[in-house]
C-alpha cells in the first residue's frame, strides 16, 4: 500500500473532530465556578427543575475532571462538600436525571437504575445519553431494549441523517454476510440504527472488538471465531498498550474468520502506526472505497471501488446537502463534515481513471468533491487547509503545509518575515486534492 494512501487515511482522524466533548469542556476554572454558583442558586429556588439539576451535576463533574492530579484530593473534598447527587436524590427522586446518576454512583444496583432510567428517558435527552445507554445495553446484550432505545434516538432527530447515509454506504459496499470489524461507537451506532430501526443491511454483522463483554462474545460466535479471553485480559490489564492490543485482536479475527471482513479507515490507521509487528497485514488490506477489505489472495480492488461508486454508493446528498448541521448537538458538530470529507480522501484516487475513461463519472465526482471542500473551507485542521483558487477557472485545493519552526532567537519582526517567506515557497506546500471548475 502506497505511502500516499496511508497519509490520506491518517487525515481521516484529523478531520473527524472531537465528538462528545460536552458543553463545559472548554470553560476555564473561573467560568466553571461562576456557572456552578449560578445553577446551584437556581436549584435552590427551583428544587423540582430536573434539567437544572442535570446541568448542575454536569458542571460539578467537569470541575472535578478539569483539576490536575496535584490538586485532585482538594477537588474531591470540594465535590463531597457540594453534595450535588444526594441533594438531587432528595429533590427529584424517581426522575430520569436521578436514575441516570444513581446508575453511575450506586453501582450495587446499577442494572436496576439503568432499566429505570431507560424506561422514563425523555425524547429530548442528550445524544450523549442515548449513546451511553446504547453501550450499556450492548454490554447486557439486550437486543429488545436496544432496538427500542435506538428507535427513540432516531425519532429524536439528534442523530444526523448525513451520518446514517455514510454508514449505509459503508455497508452497501460490502458483500452479503460480511463482517464489519470495528472498535468505535462512531463506526457502530449508526449501523445499529440502520439494522435494528430501519431494517436494512441486516445480513451484515457488526462486530465490536473493543468491549470484550457479552455483546462481543455473541458477535464472535456469529462470525465463527472462538472468543480469545487471553487477549481481552491483556486489554484490561495493560491500558497503556490499548491500541496495540486492539490491533492484535483484529489480527486474531482476520486470521480465524472465514467470512469476508471489512474495517473502517480509522481503525486501519491504528494498525499501521506500529512498524514491524503488523507490516504483513498491509499487503492484505485493500481499499474498496469507504472500507478496507482483508484478503490474502490478491485481487483488483480498484475495480470493486469503481463498482461501489457507480452502482452501490448513494452520494447525491453530498453534492447538495439539505440538512442543516446540528449545531445544538455538541456530539455532532464536526462529525458530518469529517465523514463527508472521508469520501474525498478515499475516492480521490479514482479521478485519473475516470478523467481518461468515463468523463460523466469524473464530472459527477468532481461536483461532489467541490461541494465537500467548499463546505469545510473555513474549518482549520492544523497543517492542512482548503484554498479557493481562480487560476484556470474557480476550483478548490486541499493543501498540506510543512510546519514552520520559529527560531527562539528571532525577534517578532524577523519571525514574521521568515514565516511569510516560508509560506511563499511552493516546496513547503503539497496539493493532496484538487477539483476542476464545474462545467
Amino acid at each position: 500500500m502506497k505511502r500516499t494512501v496511508l497519509t490520506m487515511l491518517a487525515l481521516f482522524l484529523i478531520l473527524m473532530g472531537a465528538a462528545g466533548a460536552g458543553p463545559y469542556q472548554r470553560l476555564d476554572s473561573l467560568k466553571l465556578d461562576s456557572t456552578y454558583n449560578y445553577w446551584n442558586n437556581y436549584v435552590a429556588e427551583h428544587p423540582k427543575d430536573e434539567k437544572a439539576w442535570r446541568t448542575l451535576k454536569e458542571v460539578d463533574d467537569r470541575m472535578f475532571t478539569k483539576t490536575d492530579w496535584k490538586n485532585r484530593e482538594a477537588a474531591l473534598r470540594r465535590s463531597k462538600e457540594n453534595n450535588v447527587f444526594n441533594r438531587m436524590a432528595q429533590a427529584i427522586p424517581g426522575t430520569y436525571t436521578y436514575y441516570k446518576y444513581a446508575y453511575r454512583y450506586r453501582w450495587a444496583k446499577h442494572r436496576e437504575y439503568a432499566d429505570s432510567a431507560i424506561a422514563v428517558m425523555p425524547l429530548d435527552a442528550s445524544a450523549r445519553d442515548y449513546e451511553d445507554w446504547t453501550r450499556h445495553l450492548l454490554s447486557e446484550n439486550d437486543t429488545l431494549k436496544l432496538t427500542k432505545l435506538l428507535t427513540q434516538y432516531y425519532k429524536s432527530g439528534q442523530y444526523p441523517a448525513e451520518c446514517l447515509q455514510y454508514h449505509y454506504n459503508e455497508l452497501q459496499g460490502m458483500e452479503k454476510g460480511g463482517v464489519y470489524l470495528c472498535r468505535s461507537d462512531v463506526n457502530m451506532i449508526g449501523k445499529l440504527i440502520l439494522q435494528l430501526v430501519l431494517g436494512v443491511h441486516k445480513d451484515k454483522i457488526i462486530c465490536d472488538v473493543n468491549g470484550g463483554g457479552t455483546f462481543t462474545k455473541t458477535e464472535f460466535e456469529r462470525i465463527g471465531v472462538p472468543f480469545c479471553e487471553e487477549l481481552y485480559n491483556q486489554l484490561s490489564s495493560s491500558p497503556k498498550e490499548y491500541f496495540k492490543i486492539i490491533a492484535r485482536i483484529i489480527r486474531y479475527v482476520l486470521e480465524n474468520c472465514k467470512r469476508p471482513i471489512y474495517l473502517p479507515a480509522s481503525d486501519v490507521q491504528n494498525i499501521f502506526k506500529y512498524e514491524g509487528e503488523f507490516d504483513d497485514l498491509k499487503a492484505c488490506l485493500y481499499n474498496e472505497g469507504l472500507t478496507m477489505r482483508y484478503s490474502k489472495k490478491p485481487y483488483d480492488n480498484m475495480a470493486v471501488k469503481r463498482r461501489n461508486v457507480e452502482k452501490r454508493y448513494q452520494m447525491e446528498y453530498l453534492a447538495i446537502p439539505f440538512q442543516p448541521e446540528l449545531e445544538n448537538v455538541e456530539e455532532y458538530k464536526a462529525l458530518p463534515r469529517g465523514l463527508a470529507f472521508n469520501y474525498a480522501l478515499l475516492l480521490n484516487d479514482l479521478m485519473p481513471y475516470y478523467k481518461k475513461h468515463n468523463r460523466e463519472q469524473y464530472a459527477k465526482l468532481n461536483r461532489i468533491f467541490t461541494s465537500i471542500l467548499k463546505r469545510i473551507q473555513y474549518h482549520g485542521y492544523d497543517n492542512y487547509s482548503v484554498e479557493y483558487k481562480t487560476d484556470g477557472g474557480p476550483h478548490y485545493e486541499f493543501v498540506e503545509k510543512v510546519s514552520f519552526k520559529r527560531d527562539p532567537n528571532d525577534d517578532e519582526e524577523t519571525w514574521k518575515r521568515k514565516f511569510e517567506e516560508h509560506l511563499k515557497k511552493k516546496e513547503n506546500t503539497r496539493v493532496l486534492i484538487k477539483t476542476e471548475p464545474i462545467e
